[in-house]
């Protein structure tokens, strides 16, 4: 009997220093994303006209994990803020700390892209991973639009969710990120859209000057409709 219990110490001992050690970084951040799944939506969007900047570092940062395959924007709340934390995510599901994009009125470009909501992009010579990523302005246009009528009728509880389960993040291809990275735009405008089924998406659009186009030539819209949940890769 001694000798199964001391074989059993042992096992026990293999088993837990086979585990995934977790950091308190990592724990903090699994309880901010906690804190979104069961958050109020009405009480963490604020405005229509709220979204985030996201520089140019912090997609390089996430890029630049071995081997990354995708880059996610993981919601959190903390605080009773969102914030949306940009992490780079490879196929063996190693993930980045992430860095946090800056919460900013986007009222201004949302603006000025109604105005050029007639422009067309070019995309044949864009590969396909990237093109499918690629938002014409006039759907974008109607995205966001759908979005701020949402959000001003206080109807977000099912556009946030896949059958009662929030969305935990957007991923893009690493691909689609580095084609992002060639804009001459400093850093890039994340702001909030509803897809033609009618659950949110993030709607991505360049740095606006005062006083120039927004959509000025080599710069696009982005954007991905397939969000976790329904489409997650592991880890969860």
């Amino acid at each position: 009997m001694k000798t199964n219990h001391v074989v059993f110490i042992i096992l026990l001992g293999l088993c837990m220093a086979c585990q995934k050690e977790e950091t308190p970084d990592t724990l903090e951040q699994q309880d901010l994303t906690l804190n979104w799944k069961t958050v109020n939506p009405e009480k963490v969007f604020g405005s229509p006209e709220d979204g985030f900047n996201i520089s140019k570092d912090a997609l390089k940062q996430a890029l630049s994990l071995p081997n990354v395959s995708t880059v996610r924007f993981i919601l959190e709340v903390e605080d009773e803020q969102l914030q949306i934390r940009v992490a780079g995510v490879n196929s063996n599901g190693d993930i980045t700390k992430g860095v946090l994009a800056k919460p900013v009125s986007v009222q201004k470009e949302v603006h000025k892209l109604f105005t050029e909501k007639s422009k067309q992009f070019e995309t044949t010579a864009l590969s396909k991973a990237v093109a499918s990523h690629v938002l014409q302005p006039g759907d974008a246009v109607d995205f966001v639009l759908t979005w701020q009528q949402k959000i001003k009728g206080k109807s977000l509880q099912e556009t946030v969710a896949y059958d009662g389960e929030r969305i935990q993040y957007f991923s893009m291809p690493a691909e689609a990120i580095e084609h992002m990275l060639e804009s001459r735009s400093k850093s890039i405008n994340l702001v909030w859209g509803v897809n033609p089924k009618g659950k949110f998406t993030t709607v991505f659009l360049p740095e606006f000057t005062e006083g120039k186009a927004l959509l000025k030539s080599g710069e696009f819209i982005y954007e991905y409709s397939k969000p976790c949940p329904p489409t997650c890769t592991p880890p969860e």
